[in-house]
């Protein structure tokens, strides 16, 4: 997580159940965690509420500025002991952790606000109330879960959507067994869509475009009535795949960019997006065949060398044309579904993929053949990390 910075607070469940021997499992666990981050007073700050009958603060967001003081101080966390008041936590670390003056940066700065609550069961408290309070705040709440903590209160704590913000163990032998998926999700970025159901709400997430620096490098173009967007061609875009996804690929995400041939590449075979390892051989790609007007979905696969996903219909030869389109691509477990210009055109299935290797490159419009870059305009390229945003996306972006 080194390319995002949080306000980040850990709230600990302290109470009996737990158990001293348990409470150690929790400190170690914390201190791992955090070396996932760059800490320090510009980027990622680490705070920890402690909580029983009631909330206590072990250190708050301004107290240590570099990685070895926060990992010394969450090994030093002192146990409490008694009930689980898991809302009056929430409620108590809302109102008294996420603010400038117990060192939270302020909103102008723009750094994301994120907790991760861990109990051990149920609260004797509601938690419903304190987790809206805490999301209207801009809290993306993270919700861990051990052994008798139940799902329904994980999920009314957790930030949406749920099945990225809530986890659940059988006991505590088996929490670092999540801490990787964890970090997972913690790596992504968070960013508005172009959806018709996410409203102002934020999604985590890639923006390709942003990592490439690409607006930078080659300068942004603008026709009337459209949004800016960037000609590529000219220099390979290429960055180390560990800068771009440090924790791998979600286990099911969904590919969206808005894009248009010129006259050259329309007929060209290539690749919109590939990963590949550091031996050169692919992980996962997006590939656009000119020659025989088909979309590609590439990936390594579990039990075979590749999986793979050819789309092609009258729908997808409308796509090697020179005007603006957009390509939508959800990849779940056994399926990949695409969408051209907001309309569903198929759906694929295909087997199990293994994750990417991240000791390698990632890089955007480049030849099949030769890995030559290709000519064309590109407005936005995201991949977000929950596979249904590419059915939700709306074209009102769609120049044309």
């Amino acid at each position: 997580c080194k390319n995002v910075n949080y306000d980040l607070v850990f709230i600990l469940d302290t109470s009996s159940s737990v158990g001293k021997d348990n409470f150690e499992k929790i400190r170690q666990w914390v201190a791992n965690l955090v070396e996932s981050f760059d800490v320090g007073e510009d980027k990622t700050r680490v705070a920890v509420v402690r909580y029983s009958d009631r909330p206590t603060t072990e250190f708050n967001l301004a107290r240590y500025k570099t990685l070895d003081e926060v990992k010394m101080a969450a090994r030093n966390i002192r146990y409490l002991g008694g009930n689980t008041k898991t809302g009056d936590a929430i409620s108590y670390t809302t109102n008294n952790i996420f603010t400038v003056p117990a060192g939270a940066r302020p909103a102008a700065k723009g750094i994301q606000k994120v907790a991760i609550l861990l109990t051990d069961g149920r609260s004797q408290d509601y938690v419903l109330e304190p987790s809206v309070a805490a999301a209207k705040a801009g809290i993306r709440m993270f919700a861990v879960g051990i052994g008798e903590a139940l799902k329904d209160e994980l999920e009314e704590i957790a930030a949406e959507p749920k099945n990225a913000h809530v986890f659940h163990v059988t006991d505590f032998d088996a929490i670092d067994r999540i801490r990787g998926r964890l970090r997972r999700r913690l790596c992504e970025k968070r960013f508005k869509p172009n959806s018709s159901s996410a409203g102002l709400q934020e999604v985590p997430g890639f923006d390709l475009m942003e990592y490439f620096n690409v607006r930078d490098v080659l300068g942004e173009k603008s026709d009337p009535g459209q949004s800016s967007y960037v000609r590529l061609g000219t220099m390979p875009i290429v960055q180390q795949t560990e800068n771009v996804f440090p924790q791998g690929l979600p286990d099911e995400y969904a590919f969206v960019t808005t894009f248009k041939f010129r006259k050259t590449s329309r007929r060209e075979d290539w690749y919109l997006w590939q990963v590949y390892d550091k031996y050169g051989i692919p992980q996962v790609s997006i590939r656009l065949d000119g020659e025989n007007k088909a979309v590609e979905y590439n990936a390594v696969g579990l039990t075979r060398d590749a999986v793979r996903a050819v789309f092609r219909s009258p729908e997808v030869e409308n796509l090697f044309d020179r005007n603006w389109h957009k390509i939508g691509l959800s990849v779940n477990a056994k399926s990949v579904s695409l969408y051209l210009d907001c309309k569903h055109i198929q759906t694929l299935q295909i087997e199990e993929r293994e994750d990417i290797d991240i000791q390698g490159k990632t890089v955007i419009g480049k030849r099949l053949y030769d890995s030559v870059p290709i000519d064309f305009d590109l407005q936005r390229m995201v991949i977000y990390c929950d596979s249904k945003q590419a059915e939700q996306e709306t074209c009102c972006d769609l120049p044309g």
